[in-house]
């Protein structure tokens, strides 16, 4: 079996994927995440979805953006936040290269995807 450890050790998309993995060690963003698979949403709709004061939402979705997981337009005094999902498809790709089950061995076989 090839191992992919000589090669994630030299893509620097290893530390991007730990900098997102970072952002995501939040629950509060994963719920975030899981709010805006709806659709975008203001502040104030997430804010009580999520039953934290409007600072810490700001403060999570400031966050969020800045890591490139969400992409905020404005609408009149509103900000409309929503994922990003370019991004998003980058990161999934790149822990599924890196971190897919149906590659890892165990002992010495490799797990047999269905």
């Amino acid at each position: 079996m090839e191992r992919a450890a000589p090669r994630c050790r030299k893509d620097p998309r290893v530390e991007d994927l730990a900098e997102a993995m970072k952002t995501l060690s939040d629950p509060t963003r994963i719920r975030v995440l899981c709010f805006l698979r709806g659709g975008e949403a203001c502040v104030c709709d997430i804010e009580q979805h999520l039953g934290i004061s409007q600072q810490l939402t700001s403060h999570h979705l400031h966050v969020m953006r800045d890591a490139g997981f969400l992409r905020m337009r404005k609408d009149g005094t509103r900000s409309l936040y929503a994922i990003d999902v370019e991004f998003l498809k980058r990161v999934c790709g790149v822990f599924e290269e890196y971190v897919d089950w149906r590659k890892v061995a165990v002992g010495a076989q490799q797990v047999k995807a269905c």
